[in-house]
């Protein structure tokens, strides 16, 4: 007996959004959280690594990776530094001017 998926991948509830232009213009007005929450999302399933996994690899709990995944999280920048260390990314952090 196959077993069923409990959900979809983010690739799949955002399949084809990014050449969508209303997309990407709510994606860049979206607050950075939002933003940071879709990228460690993402990042986190293209490692195909759970919640769980990624919480007891950073020294966290499950539930503090679905809040910062929901954007509801306040973010140090040594947790995201772990996060990125962990899901094997780069974390660059950068103050530009806005005009």
């Amino acid at each position: 007996m196959k077993k069923k998926r409990a959900g979809i991948t983010l690739d799949e509830v955002f399949a084809g959004a990014d050449k969508d232009p209303r997309w990407a213009e709510a994606y860049a007005k979206a607050d950075i959280e939002v933003r940071l929450a879709l990228q460690i999302a993402k990042a986190r399933e293209k490692a195909r690594m759970t919640q769980g996994q990624l919480a007891k690899a950073v020294g966290t709990t499950q539930s503090v990776i679905s809040r910062i995944e929901a954007g509801n999280q306040n973010l140090t920048v040594r947790t995201l530094s772990k996060i990125a260390a962990v899901l094997h990314t780069a974390l660059i952090i950068q103050l530009r001017q806005i005009h």
